[in-house]
């Protein structure tokens, strides 16, 4: 990396996450301090509702994607739709899979998490990827282009709450167009939503009653040609999967030499930078919070957005930096296709006012971060 004093700044953003979007909406204001930004992502548009919702309601998606390309460009920034292939700290580069290299001052991570090889098995046209919105709206084609008469059957892997939205919305599917669906949903020993307040668990339980989803406490723990494979060594077979489990950071991080934790997350530190290389930093699904365990979740990648983009503002200035203080019970809300669930613990609310609050949120988010202005009549701080 050259060392010239007179250069200007090259800073990095790879995802574009929850935990990017303040930083991708004020990219003017880092060219401003002499920071030139370069931002990589596979996809140019970014959906901010949950995945399964696309099962139930692929018309609204439009009032809830942003233009990421657009939001960085017309920020100033350089835009690069694709995938780092090697992430190499101690060079300051990172190497994309088109195999363009890209050096840089400081680096943030948030690329979020993706599902194992083995349980998106090779079962061509029907494994899909819950976390993956392309997956879920083509498992949302095939589902309708099937015979009216037909039953197929769709198996979910997950008892979290992916796995909870996407059965719900499913049946939500298949409901309004008049159609017939089995829908399974395995969920490990643990059961339903087991980090969840009892209230929580019972009411969603109580929702997939309803709608005759049948709910396993067995395992999907491999996915071989057509057939599932379960923790209790039986096997089944199904029309579709949805994978909604076992999801964790890409190999890519374990593989760059950055300290990890045992599921290959990047370790930082109350600051969200990196424990092993200064100046990168990270946030969301794909960084593990050294101070205190955190839940996989929006709620806090949106809350440490502001505090990345101080800080990686601060490591290119030679500023002072601020901690990320989590909240200690975010407001999570589970959209189960015509109702909701809402948590903050202690408080459950389930009905259909908790799903109207979640697309209120949803909008509100995607308001802010829309279009050429998003960044005028902000305050960058």
């Amino acid at each position: 990396m050259e060392n010239d004093p007179g250069r200007r700044k090259r800073l990095l953003l790879v995802g574009a996450g929850h935990a990017h979007l303040f930083s991708l909406a004020r990219i003017g204001y880092f060219l401003r301090s002499g920071i030139d930004v370069t931002v990589i992502s596979s996809a140019p548009l970014r959906y901010f509702g949950t995945g399964p919702d696309v099962l139930g309601d692929s018309d609204g998606m439009k009032e809830l994607t942003v233009d990421v390309r657009a939001l960085v460009e017309s920020g100033g920034g350089r835009f690069l739709e694709g995938k780092v292939a090697s992430v190499h700290p101690q060079e300051h580069c990172v190497r994309t899979e088109s195999g363009e290299e890209l050096f840089f001052d400081a680096l943030s991570l948030n690329i979020g998490s993706e599902i194992p090889a083995a349980l998106l098995g090779n079962s061509q046209g029907r494994v899909f990827a819950v976390r993956s919105i392309s997956s879920l709206l083509e498992l949302r084609r095939r589902i309708l282009a099937m015979p009216p008469d037909a039953q197929p059957h769709l198996a979910v892997a997950g008892g979290g709450p992916s796995g909870c939205e996407a059965a719900a919305n499913a049946y939500e599917l298949v409901k309004r167009h008049g159609r017939s669906l089995r829908i399974t949903l395995t969920t490990g020993a643990a059961g339903l939503l087991p980090y969840f307040p009892l209230k929580a668990r019972q009411l969603v339980a109580a929702e997939l009653r309803r709608m005759k989803v049948e709910v396993s406490e067995r395992r999907t723990t491999l996915v071989s040609g057509d057939t599932l494979v379960y923790s209790d060594g039986s096997t089944g077979d199904a029309d579709f999967l949805v994978v909604a489990t076992g999801a964790r950071p890409s190999k890519v991080l374990t593989e760059s030499g950055l300290e990890v934790d045992e599921e290959g997350a990047v370790i930082v530190d109350e600051y969200l930078q990196s424990l092993s290389a200064k100046g990168v930093f990270g946030g969301g699904d794909c960084v593990a919070f050294q101070p205190m365990e955190l839940e996989r979740s929006a709620a806090h990648a949106l809350r440490q957005g502001p505090v990345l983009f101080a800080n990686l503002s601060a490591c290119l200035s030679e500023g002072r930096m601020r901690p990320f203080i989590p909240k200690k019970e975010p407001l999570t809300i589970l959209n189960l296709g015509k109702t909701g669930v809402l948590v903050r613990k202690p408080f459950v609310a389930g009905g259909r006012f908790p799903l109207l609050l979640k697309r209120w949120i949803d909008r509100r988010i995607v308001r802010e971060f829309r279009g050429p202005s998003a960044e005028k009549g902000r305050d960058a701080r």
